[in-house]
């Protein structure tokens, strides 16, 4: 691609200047009599190349109808190749929304002696397009002035921009509020047949039509409801035929069907064309009615042939009835007997049953007899499952024997200890300070007595005998208290909790359970029944435990104990059951849980899956009728 190929062509200063005041006017002018934005476009384009010196060529990029693309608006000059330069700045312009130039990030080089400006066209944060200027030869400020002057330029692009969104905007403004008042007519009305009544005739006279007619779709066949300005009519007068019969080539062709056709329409017009000439020649419009999957019948609009329909109205009616389709066949429905409304349930699904279609609904109803015969003759062992916990049968705790501070601890919580293995130890200086006090106590109150006693003071000699008793017994409870610093396992087991390595110099009051510890090889599982399904548990029944930490082993047990006491776990009352574990349990672990099942009996496949809401709906037939 040369520049000669896009460039202007050549001459000097004054002749362009004597060109571009030529130009200029005719410019102006279309671009003041633009009625589309396509031709304001490319007027807008050609006067800003005008004005920037050396501009060879131009593009103006816009937003897609879809708003993901941007396509071509205009070019300037017309019927000329553009260079791959010009699209790459455009390109860059809208990914780096500001104004760029030739040299930028991401532009590859120029051809020698061209360079390229682009400018986003932003409208309040909000990227529409770009244009991009070519410029041949650009010397000092040339490419900063061409920026000024798009700069300077998008201000009138961006007011028809915003004309044109406030147009869109007023326009879909009007039809809405043309459908919410229809919209509010048909709610207002108590029955179809009046709600049909009151939109037709207020569309009649909105969009000046001389008749609508309103039709239901019946099987192959539309059949009118209602004639706008008819209260009654015979439906065997040849209009409602001929109506009917255009309702149906438009619904048959799921398609709006207008008559005279415009060029670019291709449905068939044959019912339309004969129900116009009947009337005179009018103009008639037929618009489906489209109801989630289904077409439910079709409005007809007829117009006289002096006022022919308007891209614009045809686009109103059919918003008008998209909306009121819906609400219309809804309220024909709900005006329905209730008996006629389950035999055409009933009936749309015994012909969809019995019919020569729908495989997969007759095999599925196949599937459900046998699914259902299976069911019910079938059985199968009935078991009654629970959330399980491991414990063990016996439970040690090891207590502080006195207010004190941890010393230093030997095992926590998962090891294995022996009877008589130290756990830990307690802090014992106060107490031996505490020991020498008294024992200091106990010599000074020994040579009182002996003085006392060679005084022959009898009073006093009984009075300090007693407080050396007092102080003898304290000296042999600080001692036992002593013995008891080191805290040693009562039984051989395994340490089911109780850390204190974190607690070293941790104060503990007297009485705090420090470990607990449980026997091993010795458990029963605790299972939480729902109280729904506790009246079938009993002692002695069997069961099968998983825990988690073993979900590939199955441990057997017998149910020895159902405690009458419910609790509230989970949000739902649970019984607790108890039972010994008979098999090799050597691998389980105090505190383990998984899931436990207890087995009742053979039941039946429908009495195992369907129990809970029998017994749920005797509970309510008795709460309401009992």
């Amino acid at each position: 691609m040369t520049e000669s190929e896009f460039a202007v062509a050549p001459g000097d200063a004054s002749e362009r200047s004597g060109q571009v005041s030529e130009i200029e006017p005719a410019l102006w002018k279309r671009l003041n009599e633009a009625t589309t934005l396509a031709e304001f476009s490319a007027a807008w384009l050609a006067l800003q190349c005008q004005h920037i010196a050396k501009a060879s060529c131009g593009i103006v990029l816009l937003e897609g109808r879809m708003g993901t693309n941007f396509e071509y608006a205009s070019a300037w000059p017309d019927g000329t190749n553009r260079p791959s330069g010009l699209s790459e700045v455009a390109t860059l312009a809208l990914r780096e929304r500001r104004a760029v130039a030739t040299g930028d990030a991401g532009l590859r080089q120029s051809a020698a002696g061209s360079a390229f400006v682009g400018y986003p066209i932003l409208l309040r944060d909000h990227l529409l397009g770009a244009v991009a200027i070519g410029l041949r030869n650009p010397r000092g400020d040339d490419l900063k002035n061409a920026t000024r002057q798009l700069q300077w330029g998008l201000t009138w692009y961006r007011e028809r921009l915003w004309r044109e969104r406030l147009d869109d905007q007023t326009l879909a403004l009007d039809r809405s509020r043309v459908a919410l008042d229809l919209l509010g007519d048909a709610l207002s009305r108590p029955s179809y047949e009046a709600a049909a009544m009151a939109v037709a005739t207020s569309l009649a006279s909105r969009v000046h039509c001389a008749r609508v007619s309103l039709g239901i779709r019946r099987g192959q066949q539309s059949s009118v409801r209602v004639i706008s300005h008819s209260a009654q009519f015979s439906k065997r007068l040849a209009l409602v035929s001929r109506l009917a019969a255009a309702m149906d080539e438009a619904v048959d062709q799921h398609a709006v069907v207008l008559y005279p056709p415009p060029p670019e329409q291709i449905a068939a017009t044959s019912e339309h064309a004969t129900l116009s000439r009947a009337q005179d020649d009018e103009q008639v419009l037929t618009i489906p009615m489209l109801i989630a999957d289904r077409f439910a019948g079709a409005m007809c609009f007829e117009r006289s042939k002096d006022d022919p329909f308007d891209a614009e109205t045809i686009a109103l009616l059919e918003v008008v009835v998209s909306i009121l389709g819906p609400i219309l066949e809804e309220k024909r429905l709900n005006d329905r007997w209730l008996i006629a409304k389950i035999s055409e349930s009933v009936r749309i699904q015994l012909q969809r049953l019995l019919g020569p279609s729908h495989w997969l609904r007759k095999l599925t109803a196949i599937g459900f007899v046998v699914a259902a015969l299976v069911v019910t003759f079938a059985t199968d062992v009935y078991r009654v499952d629970g959330d399980a916990t491991v414990e063990g049968l016996a439970r040690r705790a090891v207590v502080a024997p006195y207010d004190g501070f941890i010393k230093n601890s030997r095992v926590r919580a998962g090891d294995a200890v022996s009877e008589g293995d130290m756990l830990a130890s307690l802090e014992d200086n106060d107490l031996i300070l505490e020991r020498l006090k008294h024992v200091t106590e106990r010599d000074q109150r020994v040579h009182e007595y002996d003085k006392a006693l060679a005084t022959r003071e009898l009073a006093a000699v009984n009075v300090i005998s007693t407080q050396i008793k007092q102080a003898e017994a304290q000296i042999h409870l600080i001692d036992e208290q002593i013995s008891r610093v080191t805290l040693r396992s009562p039984i051989s087991g395994l340490v089911i909790s109780g850390d204190l390595s974190q607690m070293i110099g941790t104060a503990v009051q007297r009485g705090s359970v420090l470990f607990e510890i449980a026997p091993l090889n010795a458990y029963r599982v605790v299972l939480a029944i729902d109280e729904h399904e506790i009246g079938q548990i009993e002692a002695g029944q069997h069961g099968e435990l998983a825990v988690t930490a073993l979900p590939d082993r199955r441990l057997p047990f017998v149910v020895d104990k159902v405690t009458p006491i419910a609790e509230a776990k989970a949000g739902k009352n649970v019984f607790r059951v108890e039972g010994r574990i008979d098999g090799d349990a050597s691998r389980l672990r105090p505190g383990m849980e998984g899931l436990g099942k207890v087995t009742i009996g053979q039941r039946s496949l429908a009495w195992i899956w369907f129990h809970p809401v029998t017994n749920w709906a005797q509970l309510a037939f008795w709460h309401w009728f009992g």
